[in-house]
């Protein structure tokens, strides 16, 4: 960790020197400082190879590459000062890309089934655990990592990476990490985040709104606006799914049924809305749905039945038992 700074400066050093290479008007004696510098340490001259190495092998824009076949070549295009600023930037990117380790480019799309489970590393070491019926797309790039949870719930841990930030978007909300570990779910009406370690950036970009939830507290949000300050999250319920448990405590009957039905495929509808009243509280297997249903009648005045296509149908127990 003592030597990183060194190393960045290296690096960036060795990105000027090829950028002033490929200027067109590298000079003699800019030549000669230029061999000085990389007998100066065993490291410049490896580091400078590293470099010009991820030079050759960057593609080309198609923008460019179109202009660059009508004149000389694609460094041509590189005597412009902004474009040997941007040159310049693309280089030290990939630099720290392959000395992390990292890929440029990685996009990849994850998805859990009902009542599935899974947990995938990414590119760069950041560990997410999907919970059930989720989908997860990923956009890494040279300029940062970029998550889009389209449905359902995940739990991001994330490997360090300050040089290419690591951003989530999750109903309508763009979550940037601040060196944390956080569980995101959406949901049809507010969409939740929690915070076990570290902090998180929540951004609105469709009214501006911005908060920082820290370690210990969840915030609610729609794509409209942010629902809820930061507030003490329940740690108790935080991320419980991992272990294939729900956890009700005074939750409305309609909230129960939907929460179910993210990991079961059936439908479960109330007779009528006067149920939601009713409220449930405890802890339950999410996989076991059929005692789940059990439960639900002993502690509840409802009565349970399945039609003939095996969906769930609640009413009231005590008008079912008049009939």
């Amino acid at each position: 960790m003592i030597k990183q700074p060194h190393s960045n400066a290296i690096r960036q050093q060795a990105i000027d020197w090829l950028v002033r290479q490929q200027s067109g008007t590298f000079s003699i004696s800019e030549r000669r400082k230029f061999e000085q510098w990389l007998a100066a340490d065993s490291s410049h001259r490896r580091v400078y190879e590293q470099v010009e190495r991820a030079w050759r092998d960057l593609p080309c824009p198609q923008a460019e590459l179109s202009v660059a076949r009508k004149k000389t070549g694609w460094l041509r295009l590189l005597h412009h000062p902004l474009l040997l600023a941007s040159a310049a930037s693309v280089l030290l990117a990939v630099g720290l890309g392959v000395k992390e380790g990292w890929p440029l480019v990685d996009d990849s799309v994850f998805q859990t089934a009902k009542g599935e489970l899974r947990q995938i590393t990414l590119a760069d070491g950041s560990l997410v655990e999907l919970n059930s019926d989720t989908e997860l797309a990923v956009h890494y790039t040279w300029r940062g990592r970029s998550l889009e949870l389209v449905r359902g719930e995940a739990l991001f841990s994330v490997a360090p990476g300050k040089l290419r930030p690591f951003e989530v978007w999750a109903g309508g909300g763009k979550l940037r990490d601040i060196g944390t570990r956080f569980d995101v779910a959406i949901g049809p009406l507010a969409n939740r985040i929690s915070v076990l370690d570290g902090a998180i950036n929540l951004s609105l970009p469709a009214t501006g709104e911005q908060r920082q939830t820290e370690a210990g507290q969840m915030m609610t949000y729609n794509a409209a606006t942010i629902l809820s300050e930061p507030v003490a999250a329940d740690i108790q319920t935080f991320a419980v799914w991992r272990n294939r448990k729900l956890i009700f405590r005074n939750t409305p009957l309609s909230e129960v049924v939907r929460e179910l039905e993210r990991y079961h495929p059936v439908h479960i509808r109330l007779a009528d809305s006067s149920l939601n009243n009713l409220t449930l509280g405890g802890v339950f297997d999410s996989n076991d749905l059929e005692r789940f249903l059990t439960t639900l009648e002993a502690v509840l005045p409802v009565e349970v039945k399945r039609d003939n296509n095996g969906d769930v149908l609640i009413n009231h127990g005590l008008v079912m038992g008049m009939e």
